[in-house]
C-alpha cells in the first residue's frame, strides 16, 4: 500500500513543531518518522504566487514607507515579513501600460501600450505641440504572459479586480481569459457602476472583490495557483467607508503627510483590509510558506500624497513613477531587509519565473531582470540602466523619454524639445536641472538614451503636429477605461 503523500512544506512544520532539545514520545517520534518518509516519497509542492496591484496608490501612503496618518498594518506587516524595495518604480506614469509591462516583462515600445484609452488624447488634436502616439490598446496576441507562461505548467490562474487593457470578449487579447487567466472578475460582475465603490446592495467594492479571491484561493487550494489581486482602489472619486471616513476626520496629518484627505486615507485602509483578508487565508489553508506574494501600485499617486516628490500621476517626474514595493516569501526570503537599487513593475515577471523555475517565454525579448538572487543573497543588480517611454499626451502629460543610470535621471521632453538632468538620490524633489553645469554626464546619459530607443524600436514623438494650435483649450470631460458599468 503506497504512502499517503504530505506535502514537504507540511512536513517540515511538523519537524520543526518538536523540540531537539527533548525525548520524542513514541507517538510523536513516529508522526515524525511518517512525516520525513512521506516528504521524500511526494513531490515538493509548486509554489502560489499572490499579486497585488493598488490603483494610484502613491510611493509613501503605507506605514512601511513612512506614513504616520494612514493606518495600513497589513500591508507594513506583509513588507515587514518580507523584503521591502525602497525605489521601486512603476513601468510607466499611468494605468494601462504598467499593467501590460507587469504582465509581460517588456518595456512599453515591445507590446505597444504607452497610454490609457481616452480619446480626449488621441494624436493631432489642435492644443498637441508634437505628434504622439495611440499605441495599443491591448497586450498582442503573441506575447506570451506571466499567465499563459504559468497555466501551461499546471497553474490555476485568476485575475480579480481591473484589467484596463483592452475590452475584448472571452478568448480575445483584450480580455484575461485570452491572455492566460482561467477566472477574470471586475467590478461589472458584481454590480458596480463605473467608478463607484458602493453597488446597490450597499456593498464596499474592495470588499466584493476581496471576497471573491478568498473563494478562489480556497476552492484552488489543493492545486499551485497565480492569483493577480488588481484592486480598483485607490482610485477617484472616493466614497469612503463611513466609519473610516469618521475616523480620519478626527486624526490630524503633519509632516510630509499634510494634504492626505479623510477620504483618500480611509480609501487606502479599506484596501489595506483586503490584502490582510488575502494573507489570513494563505496563513488559515496553510499556504503561507508556500506562496510568493508581491505588492506594488500600477503608478504614482495624487499630488497630494507624493511629498516631497516632484509631479504625480500622468507624469514622468519621481511622483509620477515611485511607488511602494514588497515582496514575502517565509523560509526562502529573508525578512527584514531593504534593497536601495531601482526596480521597476516588469522586473517581477523574470522573478516569478525564476522563483517557480519556469522558463521564459522562448523568442521573446525579457526587459525585466529578476530580483530573487537579490532578495535571497543580498547580490546587487549591478543593471547599468533602466528607461521609461511615453510618446502621448495625457492631463498635464506631454510626450518624454527618460533613463536612470545610478543616481542620475536624464529626461527628454519631445515637445521642448529639451533636455532636464537630475541627481535623484541628493535631489529627489528634482529642483535643480544639471543638463547645464554637467554637459558630460548629459551627453553621456544621451547616447545610451538614443541607443535604447533604437533597440527597442520606440515610437519618437518628434515631429510637429501640423494641426497645432497655440491657442487650443485641452478638451473638458472624462475619458479612459474604468472599473464597472457606467452609472445610470
Amino acid at each position: 500500500m503506497p504512502l499517503p503523500k504530505l506535502p514537504r512544506a507540511s512536513a517540515a512544520r511538523l519537524l520543526r513543531s518538536s523540540s531537539p532539545c527533548q525525548p520524542f514520545p513514541l507517538r510523536t517520534g513516529a508522526l515524525l518518522l511518517f512525516a520525513l518518509l512521506c516528504a521524500i516519497a511526494a513531490p515538493a509542492r509548486q509554489p502560489n504566487v499572490v499579486l497585488i496591484l493598488i490603483d494610484d496608490m502613491g510611493w509613501r501612503d503605507p506605514g512601511f514607507v513612512g506614513n504616520r496618518y494612514i493606518e495600513t498594518p497589513n500591508i507594513d506587516k506583509l513588507a515587514r515579513e518580507g523584503a521591502i524595495f525602497s525605489q521601486c518604480y512603476a513601468s510607466a506614469p499611468n494605468c494601462a501600460p504598467t499593467r501590460a509591462c507587469l504582465l509581460t516583462g517588456q518595456y512599453p515600445p515591445r507590446h505597444g501600450v504607452y497610454t490609457v484609452v481616452d480619446d480626449r488624447y488621441a494624436p493631432g488634436q489642435p492644443h498637441m505641440k508634437v505628434l504622439s502616439t495611440k499605441g495599443n490598446d491591448e497586450i498582442p496576441d503573441k506575447t506570451v504572459t506571466i499567465a499563459e507562461s504559468l497555466k501551461a505548467k499546471g497553474y490555476a490562474t485568476a485575475l480579480i479586480g481591473m484589467w484596463n487593457l483592452g475590452r475584448g470578449r472571452n478568448g480575445t487579447p483584450g480580455n484575461p481569459t485570452g491572455q492566460g487567466f482561467d477566472l477574470y472578475h471586475r467590478p461589472d460582475d458584481f454590480d458596480f457602476a463605473k467608478d463607484a465603490y458602493i453597488n446597490e446592495k450597499g456593498k464596499y467594492l474592495s470588499d466584493a472583490l476581496c471576497d471573491d479571491a478568498v473563494a478562489w484561493i480556497e476552492k484552488n487550494k489543493d492545486k499551485p495557483f497565480f492569483l493577480y489581486f488588481p484592486d480598483h482602489s485607490v482610485h477617484e472619486p472616493f466614497d469612503p467607508k463611513p466609519e473610516l471616513l469618521a475616523k480620519y476626520k478626527k486624526k490630524v496629518p503633519t509632516g510630509l503627510d499634510k494634504g492626505i484627505t479623510p477620504e483618500y486615507a480611509a480609501t487606502c485602509e479599506a484596501a489595506d483590509v483586503s490584502v490582510g483578508r488575502i494573507m489570513a487565508t494563505l496563513k488559515r489553508l496553510n499556504l503561507d510558506n508556500d506562496t510568493l506574494v508581491i505588492f506594488t501600485s500600477d503608478n504614482g499617486g495624487l499630488p497630494y500624497v507624493v511629498n516631497p516628490l516632484r509631479g504625480s500621476k500622468g507624469l514622468l517626474y519621481e511622483g509620477g513613477l515611485r511607488v511602494p514595493g514588497a515582496i514575502r516569501w517565509p523560509g526562502v526570503i529573508p525578512a527584514g531587509k531593504t534593497y536601495d537599487e531601482p526596480v521597476l513593475s516588469m522586473d517581477f515577471v523574470p522573478t516569478i519565473h525564476e522563483a517557480l523555475h519556469v522558463p521564459l517565454p522562448k523568442d521573446q525579448p525579457m526587459d525585466g531582470v529578476s530580483l530573487m538572487k537579490q532578495v535571497t543573497t543580498g547580490a546587487p543588480l549591478n543593471r547599468q540602466a533602466i528607461f521609461w517611454h511615453f510618446p502621448c499626451y495625457i492631463g498635464k502629460g506631454e510626450p518624454m523619454s527618460l533613463m536612470r543610470a545610478g543616481d542620475y535621471k536624464l529626461i527628454q521632453k519631445f515637445a521642448g524639445p529639451t533636455f532636464e538632468l537630475y541627481n535623484v538620490k541628493k535631489d529627489p524633489s528634482e529642483s535643480k536641472d544639471l543638463a547645464k553645469a554637467e554637459p558630460e554626464k548629459l551627453e553621456e546619459l544621451k547616447k545610451l538614451l538614443f541607443a535604447w530607443q533604437k533597440n527597442t524600436g520606440a515610437f519618437l514623438a518628434d515631429q510637429p503636429n501640423p494641426a497645432y494650435d497655440p491657442n487650443a483649450k485641452e478638451p473638458r470631460g472624462k475619458g479612459g477605461q474604468g472599473g464597472g458599468k457606467k452609472k445610470k
